[in-house]
């Protein structure tokens, strides 16, 4: 039977979480909410009578950027074309909204076949873990301001504000003069991101602060830079996953990677 596109809908979170299970992503239904909640025209699902088979998501940054994630197909359905037509989907969205640039944070599975639709390796980096953290069930729900916001724009490029206070809602947050940092639940482990430091000893102050909040015994770190990883070793956290950052388009905006310590979501940067 052949499969239809339509829009993703909250209604279909239950059957999203269950193919975020089967790939063993990290993601909660609160991930998949905020999502669909922020650019909901730009989330898509395919399905064959009615049942959910994959997913992809847009999450757009004003009319700079536009990130795909969650590109997940049932395992017994992959090979038919059904991912290539749901990043299509995606990309025929981004194009009429205006937006030159398309980035993207493929796993190994899913490289080869975003390199066929057009995309080009821009970096990569791994996610880190470490396990046994001790935890201190210790509340931290700082407040972004205007310095943090206008921070993050120097380190990412493009203007986020919007989405960084809706992910603070469901993170703890601590912030310092010249940086800030979230850390949120996770289906497998805590995730540390985004962090956003002028520097590796603000870096090291708010992670060591964010890692007392952390719920479970394990804890993902997707690093970005060479000090980023400096710190994650003294940590004790080590690499266990690769990940390749790809772009499509024009490759009009330029992060700086010096001030990036974690992202936020493979999903949305």
């Amino acid at each position: 039977m052949k499969h239809s596109l339509r829009l993703l809908t909250l209604d279909d979170i239950p059957s999203a979480l269950s193919l975020c299970r089967s790939a063993g992503w990290n993601q909660l239904d609160e991930d998949w909410v905020r999502l669909i909640e922020y650019q909901g025209e730009g989330c898509f699902a395919a399905e064959i009578d009615g049942k959910l088979i994959g997913t992809v998501t847009t999450t757009c940054y004003g009319a700079d950027l536009a990130w795909i994630g969650m590109m997940l197909v049932k395992a017994d359905h992959r090979r038919r074309g059904v991912g290539a037509e749901l990043m299509q989907k995606s990309l025929d969205y981004i194009r009429n909204r205006g937006i030159a640039s398309v980035k993207l944070d493929a796993t190994p599975l899913g490289q080869s076949v975003y390199e066929t639709l057009g995309f080009s390796p821009e970096m990569t980096f791994q996610r880190w873990e470490c396990r046994h953290i001790s935890r201190e069930s210790v509340d931290c729900h700082d407040r972004l301001g205007e310095t943090h916001f206008a921070l993050d724009r120097r380190a990412f490029a493009v203007n986020r504000t919007q989405w960084l206070m809706r992910l603070a809602n469901d993170s703890h947050v601590h912030v310092t003069d010249d940086g800030f940092g979230m850390l949120r639940r996770g289906a497998i482990a805590d995730y540390v991101g985004p962090l956003i430091a002028e520097s590796p000893a603000v870096a090291r102050e708010i992670v060591m602060q964010l890692l007392r909040s952390v719920e479970s015994d394990r804890v993902f770190w997707d690093v970005m830079n060479a000090d980023a990883a400096k710190l994650a070793t003294s940590l004790g956290f080590q690499p266990v996953r690769d990940l390749t950052r790809m772009y499509f388009g024009e490759r009009t905006v330029e992060p700086n990677m010096t001030l990036q310590y974690a992202i936020s979501d493979p999903g949305t940067g």
